[in-house]
């Protein structure tokens, strides 16, 4: 099962919601939004069949707000870091799969203190 993570203020498209188990919703105020991004949001985590996964992700990268968003994933002992028109898939504990999509996060924007997902969770 693909476990993740989204913020539905990301989404330029909200059908892809449909094709989601929605598991939780929250609302977070942040303190450190970037000046492009609303100061609340609301957090959803969402799981998939293990078969849909990688065309999700790719759905996913196709409806994500530009610039500075991306939603985190896992599969097993894959992580998925879904950018806007483009998906990073590694290992978990793969040092270098990390900072590669670490540095192409920091490339398009996104924060520094949004830069934190895990690999070894």
């Amino acid at each position: 099962m693909l476990h993740g993570l989204l913020l539905l203020e990301s989404l330029t498209q909200l059908e892809v919601l449909q094709r989601l188990r929605i598991t939780r919703t929250e609302t977070w105020n942040v303190a450190h939004a970037a000046e492009y991004q609303p100061k609340v949001w609301t957090a959803i985590s969402f799981e998939v069949d293990d078969d849909q996964a990688d065309a999700l992700a790719e759905e996913l990268s196709r409806t994500l707000k530009s610039p500075g968003w991306y939603i985190d994933a896992r599969l097993n002992d894959k992580v998925y870091v879904i950018f806007p028109q483009r998906v990073f898939k590694y290992c978990k504990g793969d040092r270098a799969g990390q900072l590669e999509a670490q540095a192409y996060a920091r490339a398009i924007g996104i924060p520094a203190s949004q830069i934190d997902w895990e690999t070894d969770a």
